[in-house]
């Protein structure tokens, strides 16, 4: 079996990997002469491609953010900046020989299904050679589509733009701040895009502006003690407990906890949704910046004139030299003519958001099409995992109508519980969905038949971290370095912020021992009283 690959970004690697781990033959096209995609830093922006800020640094911690047979090194740091995280991805591409796989400069011009398809299951691609020019068409057994969701644009159009006389552009083409110095700058759309581009402007501007229709909760990166928010907070018990409350009860809990870090009302952030209704914004840098007026928060953009803002609050911002919009961007596969895989509002009709219900053979997958709460990396290696298994016929899928009726139940689901926005279309739980394809690989930690067994890493599975490592220790595709690496994953957390006077305490562990007591305590009351 022949398989092709769409990029070697993120998403491409690991599914380059996955292919070789089930004996398939993989071949994969990346546009540029690197890996990486848009981790890839480059100084001028190219179109069609998505790109880093030159001082971008991961929202997710390097636990959280792996690939699931190969942690972080132990001296990276927690957060990265995006250099370390091409390295890291260098380093993976090495160790598992990827990169006399992949063509180089070559670009996917078109995917269309082979004469035969519905008894093969061929899909023939079109590829241009981008160095000499060269089209060549290939019959392939499936595809993998890793191209990414991050590569079209979206830019809101307002009234008057036409006649601004200011530089106005989308925060693709922005790299760094030089050549803003002195100037006024407003930024429309509040998310984690705007919050590094406000962070970065504010230090070398006159005044920096967010304008947002509906404002935003702010997490920190770091949370209590200094610990790595998302380590806490991605944890199969805090997960589940999540789950189990009502949700008026966990979003009383974690906008309480929010205020009492930064008062969203005071500086006019606060929502009117729940926090659980959008997806958050992790700065650690705006609330200071807002207090100082460094940054200044203003409502929706009513119409724009030659020379300023008028905004929906009735206000008014003259003298502005330039408007950058954070406003995301629209999900395109431009090369997949089939019009199943046309997207409208970034709405997928896409099963587990990777196959279409209505193609068949299913031999071609969408890879990292979706937004979780937390790292894309792990999601897309396991989106990947699956899809090969089910192109070699040991993994099958529901019916059509079975998988269009639960992309029906999905769509309902986001609508009650996410805001309506593109940004939103494509939003999943963390911890939900990989355990949902896992369960589909056969990977899923089983944790309750280790509490006998292997008692210390049943409770490192519950109550430590969630990390990808724990989708490597049963069943397909198992790892053995699964259980050293989920143990040892506080060492590598603390490892980069000891010095010579650091303590040799693990805070990580220490910090939920009070919870971990009072859970055993409150499971305890509660067999005692069912008994």
């Amino acid at each position: 079996m022949k398989v092709a690959v769409i990029g070697a970004g993120a998403c491409g690697l690991p599914a380059i990997k996955c292919c070789l781990d089930e004996g398939i033959t993989p071949v994969c096209f990346e546009r540029r002469g690197e890996i990486g995609g848009m981790w890839n830093y480059k100084e001028i922006p190219v179109e069609g491609q998505s790109n880093v800020m030159k001082s971008t640094i991961s929202n997710t911690s390097k636990e959280t953010m792996c690939y699931s047979d190969f942690p972080f090194p132990d001296n990276f740091p927690n957060f990265l900046h995006h250099t370390k995280v091409l390295e890291y991805m260098n380093m993976y591409a090495g160790h598992f020989e990827l990169e006399k796989y992949i063509h180089f400069n070559t670009e996917v011009v078109e995917v269309v299904q082979s004469d035969n398809f519905e008894t093969t299951g061929q899909w023939s691609l079109q590829t241009r050679n981008l160095t000499t020019g060269e089209v060549v068409a290939e019959l392939f057994d499936a595809v993998l589509v890793c191209s990414g969701r991050f590569t079209e644009p979206l830019v809101p159009q307002y009234k008057g733009v036409e006649t601004f006389k200011g530089k106005q552009f989308h925060s693709h083409m922005y790299k760094s701040s030089a050549g803003f110095e002195k100037k006024r700058v407003l930024l429309v759309g509040l998310g984690n895009t705007c919050g590094d581009v406000a962070t970065e402007l504010a230090n070398v501007c006159d005044q920096v502006f967010i304008s947002t229709r509906r404002g935003s909760w702010i997490t920190p990166r770091l949370t209590d003690g200094g610990l790595t928010r998302d380590s806490l907070v991605k944890r199969r018990y805090v997960n589940a407990l999540y789950n189990a409350e009502p949700r008026f009860v966990k979003n009383y809990l974690l906008e309480r906890k929010l205020t009492r870090n930064f008062d969203h009302s005071l500086y006019g952030l606060k929502p009117n949704h729940y926090f659980d209704a959008q997806h958050p914004l992790t700065n650690d840098e705006l609330p200071k910046l807002l207090a100082s007026g460094r940054v200044t928060i203003k409502g929706d953009v009513k119409f724009v004139s030659d020379n300023g803002v008028f905004f929906e609050d009735g206000s008014y911002e003259d003298n502005i030299d330039v408007i950058i919009y954070t406003t995301g961007y629209k999900i395109e596969f431009p090369f997949l003519k089939h019009p199943s895989y046309k997207v409208h509002d970034n709405l997928t009709n896409l099963y587990k958001f990777v196959f279409a219900p209505d193609v068949k053979p299913h031999t071609l997958a969408i890879i990292g099409c979706i937004q979780p709460y937390g790292s894309l990396l792990p999601v897309s290696e396991l989106q990947s995992r699956w899809a090969v298994t089910v192109f070699k016929g040991e993994r099958s899928l529901p019916n059509e109508t079975q998988m269009q009726n639960e992309i029906h139940q999905m769509r309902i689901h986001t609508a009650s519980r996410y805001l309506n926005s593109p940004r939103h279309a494509v939003q999943v739980e963390w911890i939900d969905y990989m355990d949902e394809i896992a369960r589909l690989i056969g990977c899923k930690p089983e944790w309750g038949k280790l509490i006998l067994k292997d008692p210390r890493l049943a409770a490192s599975i519950v109550f430590g971290p969630c990390i990808p490592s724990q989708y490597r220790l049963t069943g397909r595709g198992s790892w053995s370095g699964a259980r050293a690496t989920i143990l040892t994953t506080s060492d590598r957390m603390v490892g980069p912020l000891k010095s010579g006077l650091a303590q040799k305490n693990d805070p990580y562990m220490a910090s939920y021992i009070p919870m971990i007591l009072g859970l055993i305590m409150v499971v305890a009351c509660l067999v005692l009283y069912v008994a």
